[in-house]
């Protein structure tokens, strides 16, 4: 990790990652933002719906948080909640936040999502290091927040319905995981992201000492062990993620 972070010491390609990087922290904090928005208009429960609110003022903070420090570092940032795949993953949340199910939009957003963000967020940092690193590593630690409320939620719903939940939560899996698999898939067989400037970041990784398969590996892993945390049977969570697209 870098004693103290200077883009001016950076590759060109490296920089253009770093941007890439930031892009789609910002974008994936904004969409957070906005599901947990949704989210607050679904829940009956009062204390659930203030909870809410208070994760989307977080998800606010960490893109604000992002967009100064790409400012500072004046990194070529492009925030975009029309790339495909966050507009998909956004759309796919709305569905189940039309239908008021508050058990679906926690697991999208708190579970898949927060995943993703928790490992992604980590292997980032510690790559990048200096203070952009160190904001990466911090956003990640707070992420891990919001991935333990859902589990303590969901740990409760598993013990109330069983295989029902189960079932659900496999429909979810499928859903929204695919997409997510698609995001970081080797090949982006949907197009470009939207958000990457130029080329994907997957092809320079390599430029800040990273690869897509070692990110890709430790995204699933946390959000394997999430899936057991909860108390989902290992048997068939690992047979969900076996089969994701790569």
């Amino acid at each position: 990790m870098q004693e103290s972070f200077t883009l001016e010491s950076e590759t060109a390609r490296a920089r253009k990652v770093i941007g890439d990087v930031v892009s789609q922290a910002i974008t994936g904090e904004l969409v957070g933002m906005s599901n947990f928005a949704s989210l607050a208009g679904v829940i009956p429960d009062l204390h659930e719906k203030m909870e809410a609110v208070e994760h989307a003022e977080s998800e606010r903070q960490h893109a604000l948080g992002f967009m100064q420090v790409a400012a500072k570092y004046n990194l070529p940032v492009r925030a975009n909640m029309e790339g495909y795949y966050w507009k998909t993953i956004r759309e796919k949340f709305l569905h189940y936040a039309r239908l008021q199910d508050f058990i679906a939009c926690l697991i999208i957003q708190e579970v898949m999502l927060e995943s993703f963000a928790v490992s992604m967020y980590k292997d980032a940092g510690e790559a990048i290091g200096g203070e952009i690193g160190a904001l990466l590593l911090q956003t990640s630690e707070q992420e891990k927040e919001h991935l333990h409320h859902a589990t303590e939620i969901l740990q409760q719903e598993l013990a109330r319905k069983g295989h029902v939940f189960t079932d659900t939560f496999k429909i979810l899996h499928e859903d929204v995981m695919t997409v997510l698999a698609q995001w970081t898939a080797t090949e982006d067989i949907q197009g470009h992201c939207g958000i990457c400037n130029g080329n994907c970041m997957k092809d320079d990784l390599e430029e800040i000492g990273l690869s897509l398969r070692q990110i890709r590996a430790n995204a699933f892993k946390t959000y394997a062990q999430a899936l057991d945390t909860i108390g989902l049977p290992g048997e068939q969570t690992t047979v969900w993620i076996i089969n994701l697209p790569f």
